[in-house]
């Protein structure tokens, strides 16, 4: 898996590569020539090593929204050790005791409701969602239709792990904020997306088959 970036990631990069440099698992990323940094223009390659073609895909993806963002990389890097990560191997997705408390006490007090919908081709989907809608449910909120859809949405068909979906991500509906921050502070990744098949006003919370990392485990 090799990707074309600009110079500004090698910060970006080099030290995450550094700290996997002895990771057993032999996965990892990082400059092929540091020479080309150097010059301040142009392009660099890095390679990362142990991850899938879709995964270095979404990773090449990731790069370049901090570039267009203008973001410090080590703020994103920062934020990053802040996420909780997917479970190793085949382990499915759960809900800690802690994060499950987070999402309650975040949200307790608010009026919301959202829709689910669950990727039926992901071996843990089905009861992630179903965890998540739980602690919801505890919290006051409604899932929309009383019930989490088992069907791919259009628009959702290559789309793994948590994503927030709702009609303008540049104006979102309140609960979608509300649940977004509520999620982030129990150290869980919920990006958010525009998708004109949502009505105004509404938002999908869409669980994804999780994202494959280890190219040895397809």
């Amino acid at each position: 898996m090799r990707r074309l970036l600009p110079p500004l990631f090698g910060a970006l990069m080099l030290l995450p590569a550094l700290a996997l440099a002895d990771d057993p698992q032999g996965q990892g990323c990082g400059l092929v020539s540091g020479a080309l940094v150097s010059q301040g223009q142009g392009q660099v390659m890095i390679n990362c090593v142990g991850v899938t073609e879709e995964f270095g895909a979404q990773l090449a993806g990731i790069l370049t929204y901090v570039l267009q963002k203008h973001l410090d990389p080590e703020i994103v890097i920062t934020k990053l050790d802040e996420v909780e990560g997917v479970p190793e191997g085949d382990k499915p997705r759960t809900l800690s005791v802690q994060q499950g408390q987070t999402i309650v006490q975040s949200l307790v007090g608010t009026k919301g409701q959202i829709a689910m919908a669950a990727d039926p081709g992901g071996k843990d989907a089905g009861d992630y969602a179903l965890a998540i809608a739980t602690k919801l449910g505890m919290a006051g909120w409604q899932i929309q239709g009383g019930q989490i859809r088992r069907a791919v949405l259009p628009g959702l068909e290559d789309i793994h792990g948590l994503v927030l979906v709702v009609n303008n991500d540049k104006a979102p509906p309140e609960p979608a904020v509300q649940l977004k921050k509520a999620m982030a502070a129990a150290k869980i990744f919920l990006p958010m997306i525009g998708n004109p098949g949502v009505s105004e006003g509404d938002a999908l919370l869409w669980v994804g088959k999780r994202a494959s990392l280890n190219a040895a485990t397809q």
